[in-house]
């Protein structure tokens, strides 16, 4: 077989899976420090504003604290039924709190919901003293847990986000792209937190204690289940969020992220925003689906002649709902029979409005023979008449 090419459209699949108004694009940078948009899964950045720069994060910190809390957990090394005896630095922890009191020992899993839920500072000091044996080494473990993934921004002094001070240097910062970078660790690695970061409201029957949760978009953002908030005055009225996408080809998770609102009715309005841009105007589809035929050639000096032609792999992507998918195969120089199952003859480049944004193999998914001398010879004269 001569190197050729075939293009595919995948036009007619997203029109029929897309039967949604598109808006116009959306500008929510005024008077906030930093912004994002984003697919969990895929890592693909969906909007973005001021996404480098160190920012402090507040208590958003506690994300952190949550992961290397699981960490532990999931280790084995402690279990979220432990009592934790609450020692009288945690209880006297400033800014938001649960109430621990020294000397009492709590649920670590009632910690975590007052960490999460209400942004008890108290509870994360409980939980960084457990997990760490002290607050301080409990921060180194921050730190280099954020070096582990990565998160080049991330500097942390303490597990809450509270000042220590009103400099820089008393803050937890981390950009807003390494943040995404945490958000999208925690989702995938311990999913469980949103079990607990959609409720509403903290009931603690034995505590006689009731308190509406921080974060503003539970009931408000139709299906918003997480995921953490944070405030001081230099890092200004701050919003992690998540919501899935459902019914819209794959169904996908979004991560919303905004830092530095000014108000909180600005941080609620511009969350809803970037959450519903991101429902109306996106798509996740999967471009190479590994159990549909992609394509059928003849070989001619195959058993079968006619050879089924599939992707390597799957290929999720977000895209626009207006956006053009095609793929374009380019077979090998020379495909000739025999060859194995899953040997690549090709290539599959994948095109978004006409630019290539990745490729897979194209294989096929059985032994193909070479044909006898006698299939040969009598496709030669069949051929001929």
């Amino acid at each position: 077989m001569k190197k050729i090419s075939k293009i595919l459209s995948l036009c007619l699949l997203i029109i029929m899976l897309t039967n949604t108004v598109v808006f116009a694009e959306i500008n929510i940078n005024d008077n906030i420090k930093g912004a994002l948009l984003g697919d969990l899964e895929t890592g693909e950045i969906l909007y973005e504003y001021n996404i480098n720069q160190q920012l402090a994060i507040a208590s958003i910190s506690k994300l952190m604290t949550y992961t290397l809390m699981m960490d532990k957990v999931a280790s084995g090394e402690i279990s979220l039924d432990d009592d934790v005896v609450i020692s009288g630095h945690a209880a006297a922890t400033e800014g938001s709190n649960f109430g621990i009191i020294s000397g009492e020992s709590v649920k670590l899993r009632t910690l975590v919901n007052g960490m999460l839920i209400v942004s008890g500072n108290d509870c994360a000091t409980a939980i960084a003293e457990y997990v760490g044996k002290t607050e301080d080494n409990f921060v180194s473990m921050m730190n280099a847990k954020a070096s582990e993934l990565g998160l080049l921004s991330a500097s942390f002094v303490n597990p809450h986000g509270l000042p220590i001070n009103d400099e820089d240097t008393g803050q937890n910062h981390m950009s807003v792209s390494d943040l995404y970078k945490l958000t999208r660790h925690v989702l995938s690695t311990y999913p469980e937190i949103l079990e607990v970061t959609k409720q509403p409201e903290l009931i603690v029957t034995e505590r006689n204690y009731r308190k509406t949760a921080t974060n503003p978009i539970l009931g408000i953002i139709d299906g918003a289940d997480g995921l953490k908030t944070g405030y001081t005055d230099k890092a200004g009225i701050c919003l992690v969020s998540t919501m899935p996408v459902i019914g819209k080809g794959q169904d996908f998770r979004l991560i919303g992220i905004i830092l530095g609102a000014q108000t909180h009715e600005d941080r609620l309005s511009k969350t809803t925003q970037i959450l519903e841009y991101g429902k109306n105007n996106f798509i996740k589809l999967n471009l190479t689906d590994t159990s549909e035929t992609i394509d059928k050639v003849y070989i001619s000096n195959s058993k079968s002649g006619k050879v089924d032609i599939f992707p390597s792999t799957d290929y999720y992507k977000v895209i626009k709902n207006q956006d053009v998918v095609t793929t374009k195969i380019t077979y090998n120089e020379s495909v000739k029979a025999p060859f194995s199952k899953g040997e690549k003859i090709g290539t599959i480049s994948i095109l978004v409005n006409g630019e290539e944004i990745g490729h897979v193999d194209a294989t096929v998914k059985e032994d193909v023979e070479k044909a006898n001398i006698l299939v040969i010879i009598s496709r030669f004269f069949r051929n001929l008449f």
